[in-house]
């Protein structure tokens, strides 16, 4: 057997044994999720109340999973308050849609651009905004309150293997002008306004639009379609590992610091209005000090102005912290349609 057939043989065990794996996976959790809920309901007092998450992806973003943090900050809350219980639902766009047609309806919703159509007519106002950033609270914005506060976000940066030089002063030409670039990729991310390249810069990046990031990411990777990838904090993750692997060469970046539509909020949609004000609670706790400083471990960036970072997200981090323009996260998805045909 060759060389060649050996590694091939070994890939296509590898890949088997990972299918595999995330097939037969979920039988052995989602039994443990349930006996953890079920141990909830079975030793809280007469007096706990039961607040259901619903944490719904619209964008990808961070080196781990977002729901799994919000499981993890459900069970701290729990110890804090002793009384209140928060139990987080992963669910795709799809399938929430589905289940609030059919009548179902969960007391928060974690949630990004793409998912405000469903969300808004559901939302209530939130009273309480904690220490989250006027810059950032403007996107949860809809008649005239706050009916979705962030709680964590990601950014855009543009990634080369090579100094970008002359690229970057067209990106501060760009920005001067306030002209603008569509995002590679599909998806709800995309119109980097006040940002962006002029025209003449377009070559530096993929036309493919049908690419979605990760795509686009790989594309990058074998360096013979475009040179500078526009990529999010994931792609930043990724390339940094690959970096200090040994598999790639050093990289260059140019961290996008006044326009961000990564952002994930969080909303009260309970229809009983006694859990109006725990539900805001909770929201606070997500977004206070001590919890923020936790979304390092998903490689995600706060909504305070708090610095979370010390290692190479600092650079990333601190760019975020320029005032950004943020895109209001209720924007129909008619709206997003168009302006993804543009």
């Amino acid at each position: 057997m060759t060389k060649k057939n050996r590694e091939q043989l070994f890939f296509g065990i590898f890949a088997f044994l990972i299918a595999t794996f995330l097939f037969v996976a979920p039988y052995f959790l989602i039994p443990q999720i349930n006996s953890t809920r079920n141990n909830w309901l079975e030793s809280a007092p007469s007096s706990a109340k039961f607040l259901e998450l619903w944490e719904i992806d619209t964008f990808e973003g961070g080196s781990a999973s977002r729901a799994r943090f919000l499981e993890k900050m459900a069970f701290a809350y729990q110890e804090k308050t002793a009384s209140v219980y928060v139990i987080v639902r992963s669910l795709k766009l799809e399938q929430a849609y589905e289940m609030i047609q059919n009548g179902a309806r969960p007391d928060l919703i974690s949630f990004g651009i793409g998912a405000g159509d469903m969300v808004s007519g559901l939302s209530r106002n939130i009273e309480r905004t904690g220490d989250v950033r006027a810059d950032l609270l403007v996107g949860g914005r809809l008649d005239g309150e706050n009916r979705a506060i962030p709680w964590c976000m990601g950014g855009y940066v543009l990634c080369s293997t090579t100094d970008m030089g002359e690229f970057d002063d067209a990106i501060l030409k760009a920005e001067a002008e306030k002209t603008e670039l569509d995002i590679l990729g599909t998806g709800y991310a995309f119109n980097l306004p006040a940002r962006a390249l002029d025209t003449a810069q377009r070559e530096y990046l993929s036309d493919n639009r049908d690419y979605s990031q990760y795509q686009a990411y790989e594309a990058f990777l074998r360096g013979n379609e475009f040179t500078v990838l526009l990529g999010t904090q994931r792609d930043f993750f990724r390339l940094n590992n690959k970096v200090s692997a040994g598999a790639i060469p050093q990289m260059y970046y140019h961290y996008l610091d006044t326009y961000t539509d990564l952002i994930q909020y969080l909303s009260i949609t309970t229809k009983d209005d006694s859990l109006v004000s725990v539900a805001n609670d909770f929201i606070e706790f997500i977004t206070s000090t001590p919890v923020q400083k936790k979304l390092t471990s998903i490689g995600m960036f706060g909504v305070t102005k708090d610095i979370i970072y010390q290692d190479e997200y600092s650079d990333f981090e601190n760019a975020l912290h320029n005032k950004l323009q943020v895109m209001n996260v209720f924007v129909s998805n008619v709206w997003l349609r168009e302006e993804q045909k543009k």
